[in-house]
């Protein structure tokens, strides 16, 4: 199984231009059929929700890195995630399935750089175990989109 960044983990890192601090992610967005981030929701510090595109952003230890601030979106550029898009949070506690066959309650994702999910963590009876993605599901909480 491959490495990658705990989502969870990427959510409490700000979102900065060149060490400005810009805001906060206060969600990912994945694209429910590839089981992959394509951006993060950001308060912005500002007040105002944007949304974060993630082949805009790097990815750094401390931090969510963007070359400028034009690449967090508004509300009316985000209709093209919507349309295939749940939200993370909306995805944690829903059973995460192989097969057929149950892994327990989605806890965590494991993702690279460029959005593709390494892993899950998942919680059966205990501490979350992690478990490589290929195949996995993980069932909807509804069909709202989450963008």
């Amino acid at each position: 199984m491959t490495g990658g960044t705990s989502l969870r983990a990427l959510l409490e890192r700000p979102v900065t231009l060149r060490g400005i601090r810009l805001g906060l992610p206060s969600d990912a967005v994945l694209d429910t059929e590839s089981l992959r981030v394509v951006g993060l929701e950001v308060l912005c510090d500002d007040g105002g929700r944007r949304f974060l595109p993630l082949a805009a952003a790097r990815l750094r230890r401390d931090q969510v890195a963007v070359g400028s601030a034009l690449v967090l979106l508004e509300e009316g550029d985000r209709e093209f995630y919507r349309r295939r898009s749940r939200a993370f949070s909306a995805l944690v506690g829903r059973p995460v399935e192989r097969a057929g066959r149950s892994l327990g309650l989605l806890v965590d994702l494991l993702v690279s750089p460029d959005g593709t999910v390494a892993a899950v963590a998942a919680r059966a009876n205990g501490s979350p175990v992690l478990h490589d993605s290929a195949g996995v599901t993980i069932a909807p909480a509804s069909k709202a989109s989450a963008a």
